[in-house]
């Protein structure tokens, strides 16, 4: 027998989408509500219920199933305040180096402004795509610098 929770790894078309009507979606929102369930997890219960009750399922992959999306939403964890400080420190750094990229072409040849904007990018490499990629973008200008 197949593991019930085996790897669909680069399987697509095992996402459906559903077109409810309306007593089918107010009973969707409301199974929702109730159990304080996640969209995906209010729509997967009564389908693997429902698959279960018609025989399609057998009673250990059901039971996997039933119980994983019963679980209901986990409250957010608030933020502790150098958590916060940091998230809106990264955040601005984000918006500042998204901006540098959109102004590529006018500072791109300009040495100085290369070197600055390589050392505040290079802390910031391991938590920002933007970082990474002002410094693969500086790294090639360089490498056309140095070329005669």
């Amino acid at each position: 027998m197949s593991e019930p929770h085996r790897s669909l790894k680069g399987f697509q078309e095992n996402k459906v989408l559903l077109c409810l009507d309306r007593d089918l979606y107010r009973a969707f929102i409301k199974l929702q509500a109730d159990r304080d369930l996640g969209r995906s997890y209010a729509g997967l219960l009564p389908f693997v219920t429902g698959l279960y009750q018609l025989g399609y399922l057998s009673q250990e992959v059901y039971e996997f199933h039933a119980e994983r999306y019963s679980e209901p939403l986990q409250p957010a964890k608030p933020l502790s305040p150098q958590d916060k400080q940091k998230k809106t420190e990264l955040e601005t750094q984000d918006r500042i180096f998204r901006g540098m990229l959109q102004q590529w072409d006018i500072h791109a040849s300009n040495p100085v402004w290369l070197l600055k904007v390589s050392q505040s990018a290079e802390k910031y490499r391991e938590q920002l795509s933007s970082a990474k990629e002002l410094l693969t973008k500086i790294a090639a200008a360089k490498e056309e610098m140095c070329q005669p």
